[in-house]
């Protein structure tokens, strides 16, 4: 068996149109995901290097993209960051799943940080250089190479002062680690089908770094996280 697996083509189901799944399993697929992302670490490391990249500008006041944003854990996570800090920022979550954006809107009551919009991540409605800080979690891997490096030639058109896009790294640890958290912890067909296929569909650290140079990104670098993560982070200067 080689160290890291081809990468899969095959669609998630979430990929799929409602239809091949129910309400109850897509809501219970996001409460799922944000345990994921508190417990395995993807809210920490947006947090940490978001907090880098910003160095020096907390008097400012900040607009963050968040990309996908699912059921927008992670908008509720730095908006609490930026009130311990003092720091005044307005958050936007997008996401291509009407659904999701109607959960994200339940999970964040009437915070005056944050608001949303259904929007499809290959094609943001927003002009250029309209937010300081764009972010996206865990979507890079549901897109085709080429669809990737539209992907990432998007955000870094809307971002002003840089972008950091974190997804999962593809090797068979990974997987099998994944494959087996969802079926000891899940009993969600979501969960345990498109779980264990985002790590085969994921890219590794160096086919990441060929999709940001393909896209003309400049001034890059990508950093391995905890639990087969990787985060590319572009900084304006």
């Amino acid at each position: 068996m080689p160290f890291i697996p081809n990468r899969g083509t095959g669609p998630e189901l979430l990929d799929l149109s409602p239809e091949f799944y129910t309400l109850e399993e897509h809501d219970a697929g996001l409460a799922e995901l944000r345990l994921v992302n508190r417990y395995l670490g993807d809210i920490r490391a947006i947090l940490k290097h978001l907090s880098t990249m910003a160095a020096g500008r907390v008097r400012d006041k900040w607009t963050v993209l968040d990309v996908a944003t699912g059921s927008a854990d992670i908008p509720v996570a730095i908006a609490g960051w930026a009130r311990k800090r003092g720091i005044k920022v307005c958050i936007t979550g997008v996401d291509v799943n009407s659904q999701a954006i109607r959960i994200a809107r339940k999970m964040t009551g009437e915070d005056p940080m944050i608001n949303f919009a259904v929007a499809d991540g290959l094609d943001l409605p927003f002009r250029e250089k309209s937010f300081d800080f764009v972010l996206c979690s865990k979507t890079l891997h549901h897109f085709t190479a080429e669809e990737a490096v539209r992907f990432i030639q998007g955000i870094s058109r809307i971002a002003r002062r840089g972008y950091i896009i974190m997804d999962l790294r593809r090797s068979w640890a990974a997987y099998v680690l994944i494959f087996l958290l969802t079926r000891l912890f899940s009993r969600n067909r979501i969960t345990r089908s498109d779980g264990p296929l985002s790590v085969l569909r994921s890219f590794t650290p160096r086919e990441l770094e060929s999709l940001a140079s393909c896209a003309g990104a400049s001034e890059f670098r990508i950093s391995k996280e905890p639990f087969w993560r990787m985060v590319l982070c572009c900084m304006r200067h």
